[in-house]
């Protein structure tokens, strides 16, 4: 595993005139065992080491020690130790301290705090395990340890390592049955944190010791963990975990996944915030590892640019180098592949990653192997094996495993050997290789990794059921809620239906054949509603049901102040009758007669409308067929025409024609397009009468027709010198039921009809008006 270094580019040191100023050290010493000489060192006093009293810090108030000295202008760095450089202040991890540095322009005061001292990591840790009182004190010693033999060469001892780790973790798993754990809220949620924190730290462990199932094992816990806790950056470490196991276990395919994931959940997450580059460099980094070592060399080199790109520390330079030589290398740019090997050496070096150097000199071999260098290539294999030896502990402390590579190498020296015709020797470093790969990739290993894999897989696919469970709950959960509120509708609809029932019950017998009619037309209303739902040939049933309860709601009301008025003139009639008022009473039967002509005309407008609906919901059966267009219009205006005629003898109209000639026969439903046609005709013929009649002096009807061929399509286009539409009403003549005709003289339900029966033939209809000079409609068809 990849260990994050924290180095920091040396500066140079710029001297700003000869200004002088004082500079306040304040230092709190955060270990369990104080000391009393205690050395601040730095440029100003040329990095001296040994016990000055004049940088000697004093006793000040709240345990801190303090030292005041003057200093030059311009960057300062300084660090603090106890009298030699083998007791200088440490990481409380154990690692290297950077050079504190602070541009001094002015007097400053400065305070700091100290973790641990190099002479005493172990010991102070020790001593505080030995005085703590709280598990989670206690725990974070423990870790602090685990870390120190775990990660600083150093230090370095697996299993001491595990021993601390697994010691952090009984505490964990204690303080989890505490009454405080179950009382917190969100309930141990920094412990959690912890948990992974120490279960990184061991798969690392494992990792370095090749022991790579274990270390998948717990970096899939992990990942479960974050995934419940919602600990995004946990959840991307665990990823990046997972993909170099595999990496490790050489399942290319498998690592990408998992960069390919993290890549994915990155970037959803914090798209574009810089604070994360770390962890996108690390993708790019093991995805163009995954594809160099599945030779696909363009996608591999693609990664470690886009990679290389992000700003980075000294540390990672040196990975870069060496992967774009590796990747050179199998590009067989030899010049560019030497290049960046030598690069990384040095670069390796100076953050102590002897793996680096191991891989680099291992990747020289290669290519002085491939040039037929033996010897050459025997050399620098041979150094890298002998750092592998030697330097064991710092490899395993960046989380590689020393093993792996010597098992990748052992075959390369015994080909060199054996080329060489040294066979003894060639045997030995093969016989070491088979050893090697025997202990990290045999038959029980493989088969726990996959094991891990395996039951990974099963959980997500459990994850992924729980999801889909989870979904079709809650559509069943709105479908119920569907359901719920159309049945309250219902009902409401069915108790209004049930009063106004109740309140047509007191008509008298001559009126009930009347009133049935009208319940045998609503119950028909409601067929119609679903088909008109069913066909989509509307885009609101509220809309409609609106329109239709308006429509209806006039006749409706006529007939029943028409019928009261009645029932109370035959009670007057009766009057007159047994007075002996004969006349009277014929009077009165008169107005009687009169009143049921009017019930009769409004029930026939209630059937007119409901006629009117069906017709506009009901679904077409005709079929396609050729049609002479020209012909149809001209049929259907002098339908129109006569037809309005008929009606009104007085009526006089100039008819315009202008049809093309050109356009042969089209693709359409005669009956229907018939239909559209004589409406449109019918409103225009309708709106010249009406403005005749509004006493236009000079004023003379004028309908047209005329078609034009335009392309593939026809254009159809009906005008008359009407009064015009409104702007404010135009964009709602197309709606069912609404109309501008006076009640009884239109349904509202032409345009409407019209429009839906264009849309089917896949053309459409557009209108052009001017209040007070006329109106245009358009139809568009497709010839085809």
């Amino acid at each position: 595993m990849k260990k994050i270094c924290c180095l920091f580019l040396l500066v140079h040191v710029v001297s700003v005139g000869n200004a002088q100023y004082k500079v306040k050290f304040i230092l709190k010493e955060q270990t369990f065992i104080h000391h009393d000489s205690i050395y601040v060192t730095g440029n100003f006093r040329n990095w001296d080491s040994v016990a000055n009293n004049n940088y000697l810090l004093q006793p000040a108030a709240s345990k801190t020690k303090q030292l005041t000295v003057t200093v030059n202008a311009g960057p300062l760095r300084y660090k603090f130790q106890r009298g030699s450089w083998l007791k200088v202040e440490k990481t409380f991890y154990g690692l290297e301290v950077n050079d504190r540095v602070v541009n001094i322009n002015r007097d400053t005061t400065l305070t700091d705090s100290v973790s641990a001292w190099r002479d005493e990591i172990k010991l102070d840790k020790w001593v505080g395990l030995g005085v703590e009182k709280t598990d989670t004190g206690r725990m974070v010693l423990l870790f602090g340890l685990a870390n120190m033999y775990a990660f600083v060469s150093e230090y370095y001892n697996a299993d001491s390592a595990l021993y601390y780790a697994q010691s952090a973790l009984n505490i964990i798993q204690k303080i989890k049955t505490s009454d405080e754990y179950r009382a917190s809220s969100p309930p141990g949620h920094s412990l959690q944190l912890m948990t992974m924190r120490v279960q990184e730290t061991m798969l690392g462990i494992f990792h370095s010791l090749g022991n790579y199932p274990k270390s998948l094992e717990l970096g899939l816990e992990n990942l479960s963990l974050a995934e419940r806790e919602n600990l995004m950056p946990f959840r991307l470490a665990s990823m990046i975990d997972i993909a170099q196991d595999y990496l490790a276990m050489k399942d290319y395919q498998t690592a990408l996944k998992y960069c390919n994931q993290s890549e994915l959940l990155l970037n959803n997450w914090q798209a574009g915030n810089s604070h994360f580059n770390y962890i996108h460099r690390d993708i790019y980094y093991y995805s163009a590892t995954a594809f160099l070592k599945l030779h696909q060399l363009d996608s591999a080199l693609y990664f470690e640019k886009k990679g290389s790109s992000i700003d980075s520390i000294i540390g990672d330079l040196a990975f870069d180098y060496l992967l774009f030589a590796d990747i050179y290398s199998a590009l067989g740019n030899i010049d560019s592949a030497f290049k960046y090997y030598r690069l990384s050496i040095p670069s390796a070096g100076s953050v102590n990653a002897t793996h680096l150097i191991v891989r680099a000199n291992a990747g020289i071999a290669g290519l002085f192997k491939n040039q037929g260098k033996t010897d050459s290539a025997l050399h620098y294999a041979t150094v890298a094996f002998k750092y592998l030896e030697s330097h064991k502990a710092n490899i395993q402390a960046w989380g590689e495993s020393s093993n792996n590579y010597m098992a990748d190498l052992s075959p390369v020296i015994a080909e060199l050997y054996k080329d060489k015709n040294q066979l003894d020797s060639a045997y030995k470093y093969l016989h070491l290789s088979v050893t090697l790969k025997d202990s990290l990739y045999n038959v029980d290993k493989i088969r726990q990794f996959q094991t891990f894999a395996f039951n990974e897989t099963t959980r997500r696919q459990q994850l992924a059921e729980k999801s889909r469970e989870a979904e079709q709950e809650y559509q069943t959960k709105i479908k119920q809620d569907v359901f719920i509120t159309i049945l309250l509708a219902v009902l409401a609809v069915a108790s209004i239906l049930y009063r106004s029932n109740k309140q047509k019950q007191k008509a008298n017998m001559l009126l009930r054949t009347q009133k049935n009619e009208i319940e045998k037309t609503l119950g028909e209303l409601k067929a119609t509603q679903t088909q008109l739902i069913q066909s989509e040939k509307m885009a609101s049933l509220g809309e409609l049901t609106a329109g239709i309860a308006h429509e209806i709601q006039n006749p409706l009301n006529f007939v029943n102040n028409f019928s009261e008025v009645s029932n109370e003139l035959i009670d007057e009639m009766k009057a007159e009758l047994a007075s002996g008022n004969y006349e009277e009473a014929v009077s009165i039967a008169d107005d009687v007669k009169q009143n049921l002509e009017k019930i009769n005309q409004h029930g026939k407008r209630a059937d007119a409308i409901v006629k009117g609906m069906l017709q506009h919901s009901r679904k077409s059966t005709g079929h396609k067929e050729p049609t002479d267009i020209n012909a149809l219009a001209a049929e259907y205006l002098r339908l129109s025409y006569h037809g309005l005629r008929a009606k009104d003898k007085s009526f006089n109209a100039e008819i315009k024609t202008d049809f093309d000639e050109s356009i042969e026969k089209i693709n359409i439903i005669p009956q229907e397009m018939g239909r559209v046609l004589l409406n449109l005709l019918n409103n225009a013929f309708y709106a010249t009468s009406e403005r005749q009649k509004a006493g236009g002096e000079g004023f003379g009807p004028v309908v047209s027709v005329s078609t034009k061929l335009s392309g593939d399509k026809v254009d159809i286009r009906v005008a008359d010198n009407g009064a015009g539409i409104p702007q404010k009403i135009v964009n709602k003549i197309f709606q069912p039921f609404f109309t501008t005709k006076p009640t009884g003289e239109g349904t509202g339900l032409g345009l409407s009809l019209s429009y839906d029966i264009i849309k089917a033939h896949g053309g459409e209809i557009k209108v052009e008006t001017n209040e007070g000079v006329g109106t245009e409609f358009i139809v568009t068809l497709p010839i085809r």
